[in-house]
C-alpha cells in the first residue's frame, strides 16, 4: 500500500467537497485524492490549517486530478470563489484545465460557452487560446496564466495552483512566486496557494525549497504530501515501488506498467518519473545544509594570519569578501563583509591588505573581476595581482567540501551554502553559478580564503584572492 514519506498531520478532516469535485469529473476520489485532500481541506477556526500546500506525486498517479478535484469541490460549494491556475508554461496550463473541462463535459457536468444558456445551472468552459477559463452558475470562476510575473499581479484570488511546479525555472521561478503571494492578500483566511509537481532537473528553486522546508517543518502554515524515495533507497526495489507510487494499490497504474517503463527508461529517468527521486550527480546541492551548521561555532576572532578573498557576483550586483585559516590543521572560515555592487571591493580589500601587511592578492579575471583588477593595479602602494588558475579552482573546490570550515552563524552564508549547486567541468566539479539560482559569492570568497591560505609560501603569511 502507497503512504506518503512527508505528510502533515491533520486529524479528522471533512473531504466532501473534494469528492463533490471528483464527482463532477466523473471520476472516484482515490485514496491518494483523499489524502491530498485531506491536507488541502484541513482547517484552523475559521481558515485553512495550510496557507501554502506542497504536493509531490510520481507520474500516473492522479497528481493533478487529486488537487483539481478539491478546486472543482469549492468553486461549486463556494459563491464567488476565484482560482487561477497555472504550469510550466501557458500551453501546459492550458492543456491541463481543458483536459479535466472535458472530463466533465463527457460527464455531462459542464458545457461549452457556445452551448450555454441563460440560466445554465452547468459550468461553462471557454476556450479562448491561452485564456481558457470555467465559469460557474454562482459566480465562481477557474482560469489559467502563463507562469509570468505580469500576466499575474493584478489577478486576486482566493486559491492559486502551480502545477508542474518542478519544471520551472528556478531563477525566473523565484521572481513568479514574488509575484504570486501578493494576490491572496485581501482574500481572507481560505485563501490558499497549492504547488504541486515531479522533481526538477536540480535541486534547486522554489519547488525544491518547498519540499525542504515541509520535510523539515520549518513553516508551520506549510502543509506537505510527498509520495517520493528516500536517497538511501534502492530504485529497483519492487517493494519501493510499491510504497512509493500509489498507482498499483489503487488499480489506477499496474505494476507490469511500471515494469514496461522501468525497462524502457532505464533505472535513473524511471526513479525521477515514477518514484520522484531528486538528482544524486552533479546537479545536486552541493553541500548539504544540515552538515554546514554542524561545523557551527558561537564566534571566531580573526587571528594574526589568514587568507582573505573577495568574489563579485556575475553580474555585478553584490559582492563578498571572507577571510579563512586554520588551527591545528582544521579549516576556519569567516565573511567579512557582503554588499551590493562591486565599486566598494577594491577599496576594502587594500585596506585590508595594508593593516595585515598582505603580500598579494589573487584574483580570477573574469566577468565583474576586470573592474577590481583594473582599479587594484591603479592603487598605489600596490598590491601585487596573481590568478590562482583553473586546476587550482577545481582542487580548492574539492578540498573546502571534503572537510568543511568552522564558522560563525551567518545568515548571508548559510543561503549562499544552501542554494550552491555542482556543475561539471573538464576534469573536475565547479560551484554552479546558473543552476544555483542564488548569489553564492559569499561561499566562493571563503573556499577561496581557504586556497589563499593554504597555497601561501612558506616566507610568505598570508594571500588575498579575489574570482567571480
Amino acid at each position: 500500500m502507497a503512504r506518503p514519506t512527508y505528510l502533515s498531520r491533520t486529524g479528522n478532516v471533512d473531504i466532501t467537497t473534494a469528492h463533490i469535485g471528483a464527482g463532477l469529473l466523473g471520476l472516484p476520489l482515490l485514496p491518494q485524492g483523499e489524502t491530498v485532500a485531506k491536507v488541502l481541506e484541513a482547517r484552523k477556526g475559521d481558515g485553512v490549517r495550510f496557507q501554502d500546500v506542497v504536493v509531490q506525486m510520481p507520474r500516473r498517479s492522479t497528481k493533478t486530478t487529486s488537487v483539481w478535484a478539491t478546486i472543482l469541490g469549492r468553486a461549486a460549494t463556494r459563491p464567488g470563489y476565484r482560482c487561477v491556475t497555472t504550469a510550466q508554461s501557458g500551453n501546459v496550463a492550458s492543456r491541463i484545465l481543458i483536459e479535466h473541462a472535458t472530463a466533465m463535459l463527457a460527464a455531462g457536468n459542464a458545457v461549452e460557452s457556445r452551448e450555454a444558456r441563460s440560466g445554465s445551472t452547468l459550468p461553462v468552459l471557454f476556450r479562448n487560446g491561452g485564456r481558457e477559463r470555467l465559469e460557474f452558475p454562482n459566480r465562481s470562476s477557474i482560469w489559467v496564466v502563463p507562469p509570468e510575473a505580469g500576466a499575474i499581479r493584478s489577478a486576486a484570488a482566493d486559491d492559486i495552483v502551480i502545477d508542474e511546479a518542478g519544471e520551472h525555472d528556478p531563477v525566473k521561478g523565484k521572481d513568479f512566486m514574488d509575484a504570486v503571494r501578493p494576490l491572496q492578500d485581501t482574500r481572507g483566511p481560505l485563501a490558499q496557494m497549492i504547488v504541486a509537481g515531479t522533481p526538477g532537473r536540480v535541486r534547486a528553486g522554489y519547488f525544491w525549497d518547498l519540499l525542504e522546508a515541509g520535510r523539515n517543518h520549518v513553516d508551520k502554515d506549510l502543509g506537505i504530501v510527498d509520495f517520493s524515495i528516500l536517497d538511501a533507497e534502492d530504485a529497483e526495489d519492487r517493494k519501493v515501488w510499491r510504497r512509493v507510487h500509489p498507482g498499483p494499490a489503487s488499480g489506477l497504474t499496474p505494476m507490469a506498467v511500471l515494469e514496461k517503463r522501468f525497462k524502457a527508461m532505464g533505472a535513473v529517468a524511471f526513479s525521477r518519473e515514477y518514484l520522484c527521486r531528486w538528482p544524486l550527480d552533479s546537479t545536486v546541492t552541493a553541500i548539504p545544509l544540515v552538515d554546514w551548521q554542524a561545523r557551527e561555532v558561537p564566534a571566531l576572532a580573526l587571528p594574526d594570519h589568514f587568507g582573505l578573498a573577495a568574489d563579485c557576483a556575475p553580474d555585478g550586483s553584490a559582492a563578498a569578501i571572507s577571510a579563512a585559516w586554520r588551527v591545528d590543521g582544521i579549516p576556519h572560515v569567516a565573511l567579512l563583509a557582503y554588499r551590493s555592487g562591486v565599486n566598494w571591493v577594491p577599496t576594502e580589500v587594500r585596506t585590508i591588505a595594508r593593516k595585515y601587511r598582505l603580500p598579494s592578492v589573487v584574483v580570477d579575471g573574469i566577468g565583474a573581476n576586470l573592474p577590481v583588477i583594473e582599479a587594484l593595479s591603479r592603487m598605489r602602494p600596490l598590491v601585487p595581482v596573481t590568478s590562482p588558475g583553473f586546476k587550482n579552482l577545481q582542487g580548492a573546490c574539492q578540498t573546502f567540501v571534503s572537510n568543511l570550515p568552522v564558522h560563525q552563524a551567518q545568515p548571508d552564508m548559510e543561503t549562499a551554502v544552501g542554494g550552491a549547486c555542482w556543475r561539471e567541468v573538464e576534469g573536475g566539479r565547479l560551484f554552479g553559478r546558473k543552476r544555483s539560482g542564488v548569489d553564492i559569492s559569499p561561499l566562493v570568497s571563503a573556499l577561496l580564503a581557504l586556497w589563499a591560505y593554504d597555497s601561501r609560501p612558506e616566507r610568505q603569511r598570508i594571500g588575498i584572492t579575489t574570482s567571480a
